[in-house]
């Protein structure tokens, strides 16, 4: 038997595809492994993570009306809504947390009236309007603790009390929480 080769020879020539197969299955599995375990992380982060308590307070905001005018006071600004996170204290919306805030202003007025939206003493307004009888103002204004926001509505012609507005409400709106708040 010339021609035949003994199988000691025969085993060394020939290829080894089911280690290489074996070694393929193998990692392809771990691969898939770490994809469900990633996966599983992720399911479990999320649906555990509503439980964890913010970082921040509470988003400071409040809306007012102001609908009647009295002679000493100016316009009263009320709110209706109790549990909220901004106070009215003598007739003055208090900041009580830094930052930038939107601020919308709105109403209609049965006379021209010029109307002054103060945030501070001795600082000019936020907003000054002349011989409106209408105001639609929407705007951002960075404000700081112990700042009041304040409304002055005047006229010419007609005493405060006999002055009438439709839709009078202020809405304050603080946009960046994480900021100094004393509470």
């Amino acid at each position: 038997m010339e021609g035949v080769q003994s199988l000691d020879e025969n085993a060394g020539n020939t290829r080894r595809p089911r280690f290489e197969r074996n070694k393929l299955l193998l990692v392809a599995s771990v691969i898939q492994g770490l994809g469900l375990l990633l996966c599983l992380t992720f399911l479990c982060l999320h649906f555990f993570a509503p439980q964890v308590s913010p970082q921040y307070p509470p988003i400071q905001n409040i809306k007012v009306q102001f609908t009647r005018c009295e002679k000493e006071k100016g316009f009263i600004i009320t709110s209706k809504i109790k549990d909220k996170t901004m106070k009215v204290q003598n007739n003055s919306i208090i900041i009580r947390c830094d930052g930038f805030y939107l601020i919308s202003l709105k109403g209609y007025f049965s006379q021209e009236v010029n109307i002054s939206l103060h945030y501070r003493k001795d600082q000019e307004p936020l907003l000054l309007l002349s011989k409106v009888r209408s105001v639609n103002s929407i705007m951002v204004a960075n404000l700081a603790f112990k700042d009041k926001v304040y409304l002055n509505v005047t006229t010419h012609n007609i005493s405060c009390e006999d002055l009438q507005v439709n839709g009078g409400e202020l809405i304050l709106i603080h946009q960046t929480p994480g900021e100094f708040c004393a509470y």
